[in-house]
């Protein structure tokens, strides 16, 4: 099997994550064999289906006799022409039938056309009794009602089997829509060696559920007044089909960064300190998400913003008139160095609003150096 009940419930604790509710299932082929046998058994019945007797070692022989002939290595319909119904180990195969050519209108790509002999006859059942993808997906989409079949791009060859399935059992056929595939910044398919690929790892990175999804939605979309910062609210309503692009996406991990942060920035202290907490906590975290949070664009920076330690405001004040008078400098001038020296950063809150928080980061790393010893050994 693809997937085991571990990675099932990562994939079910990840859409809680996203905030991504369902209201059925979820619906495990390996509990539905029984209903994809019964339509095997109706296309059978049908005339469109046959029983494969042809074992691993006889079909790697005709696909290297095909190689060899330069055909296609497709099925060479031996127990099409002598069909065979006892109950020896066997696969079911569908047939392709002679107007076999598929046309379908996708709703990204356009009109799209498969000619018959791109295809040979292809497995519905494998002879260890399991269903094929292609068949699977069909007889699960109708049974639930589905209606549209949004799917990403390396899909598409998929289609021709599937709707000739679909005709054989005389079932509607849903509209199909292709996404583009989604592309690091190098512009190849995106894998772990771009960074973070799975939800949960950028969850423990500090981004936010709303963040992620508003940021994924505009991957090969857009919004119609060209806004990049939207609610699920506005994604619901405006979303539609015709505004997908199908030029491959490019996953910026700056872009989402900076859309993360200015959903931080949106949300109140109160919202933010459960969030934080989880990351970084101390008894003054309110007052210091008050101060940073502006200046942060995941939930795992507040811990770095917030290694500030000095002795108290006064120090500070008073260390800043000696280096004024030591200097002779003041404004940017002055205070950007200083910030530096303090924060260990170039930017971030006013220092002044900053002050008050100094006295309380012993509480985080007690064994670094306080930044006014370090200010005090730069100016002695």
């Amino acid at each position: 099997a693809r997937s085991t009940r571990e990675s099932e419930q990562m994939v079910l604790d990840d859409l809680r994550w996203l905030g991504l509710q369902w209201d059925e299932g979820p619906f495990r082929q390996s509990e539905r064999t029984s209903l994809y046998r019964a339509v095997a058994d109706q296309l059978l019945e049908k005339g469109v289906a046959y029983r494969c007797y042809c074992t691993e070692q006889e079909l790697e022989e005709k696909r290297k006799q095909a190689e060899k002939e330069d055909r296609p290595p497709h099925y060479d319909l031996t127990h099409w022409y002598n069909r065979r119904d006892d109950d020896g180990p066997h696969a079911i195969r569908f047939h392709v039938p002679d107007d076999g050519d598929v046309t379908i209108n996708d709703q990204i790509r356009g009109e799209v056309t498969w000619k018959k002999e791109s295809l040979g006859d292809f497995i519905l059942m494998r002879s260890d009794g399991l269903p094929t993808y292609n068949f699977s997906v069909v007889v699960d989409d109708h049974d639930m009602g589905i209606t549209h079949v949004i799917r990403a791009e390396e899909h598409l060859t998929n289609t021709h089997r599937q709707v000739l399935i679909y005709r054989a059992l005389g079932w509607t056929v849903p509209e199909f829509a292709h996404v583009s595939l989604i592309l690091g910044q190098d512009r190849t398919k995106l894998s772990k060696r771009h960074g973070a690929t799975s939800v949960s790892a950028y969850a423990d990175e500090g981004f936010l559920p709303d963040a992620m999804v508003n940021y994924l939605t505009l991957l090969g979309w857009s919004a119609p007044d060209g806004r990049d910062i939207f609610s699920r609210e506005y994604a619901i309503e405006h979303f539609s089909l015709d505004r997908l692009n199908p030029a491959a996406a490019v996953f910026d991990p700056q872009k989402f960064e900076w859309m993360n942060g200015q959903y931080i920035h949106a949300m109140s202290t109160e919202e933010l300190r459960p969030l934080v907490a989880r990351f970084f906590d101390v008894p003054w975290l309110t007052e210091g998400i008050d101060v940073v949070k502006t200046s942060v664009h995941r939930l795992t920076q507040f811990r770095e913003a917030l290694r500030l330690r000095m002795h108290g405001a006064e120090d500070v004040k008073a260390m800043t008139e000696r280096l004024k008078n030591t200097t002779g400098l003041k404004g940017k001038v002055l205070f950007q160095p200083l910030r530096l020296m303090i924060t260990g950063m170039d930017h971030g809150p006013e220092l002044v609003r900053a002050i008050p928080l100094l006295q309380h980061a012993s509480e985080v790393d007690p064994n670094v150096l306080s930044p006014l010893e370090r200010v005090e050994r730069c100016i002695r």
